[in-house]
């Protein structure tokens, strides 16, 4: 029994290394890369899908965006996203970060676009003024 639980362990163990080592793989130099669709696109003043993975001017670390058009609890600052770190997720409410469009220093992955995604991404491009009324972010009134 116990020599099964051993060679259990080191076929786990194996194959762990083999898909580590799998994922690792770069394709030849001299072989076509897929065209990045980032480089076109201005994140500045465009919204980013949610999934997206970035990295922050002056960040060491890359984060995930699970959220648009945030606030802190408690707080009047609206922000254009919210993230969490990347690949943990969240792990603590407390830990999301909260940042606007110009603090995106890189963006090294765009995340799922479909139709829905573009239609709200569109509204949420075309938001006029917002504020925080009772807990709730509003378009400002004239």
């Amino acid at each position: 029994m116990r020599l099964q639980k051993t060679l259990l362990v080191c076929l786990l163990f194996a194959a762990v290394l083999s898909l580590t080592a799998c994922g690792k793989t770069q394709p030849p130099a001299d072989q076509a890369q897929p065209s990045d669709s980032t480089a076109a696109r201005d994140f500045k003043t465009e919204f980013l899908p949610v999934g997206s993975v970035v990295l922050l001017e002056d960040g060491n670390k890359t984060i995930m965006i699970c959220g648009r058009i945030q606030s802190m609890a408690g707080s009047d600052t609206i922000y254009d996203y919210s993230a969490c770190y990347y690949p943990e997720g969240i792990i603590d409410p407390k830990a999301m970060i909260f940042f606007n469009r110009e603090d995106i220093a890189e963006v090294c992955f765009v995340g799922y676009e479909d139709e829905s995604e573009l239609t709200y991404r569109d509204k949420l491009n075309h938001l006029g003024e917002l504020e925080i009324k009772d807990g709730v972010i509003v378009e400002k009134q004239p």
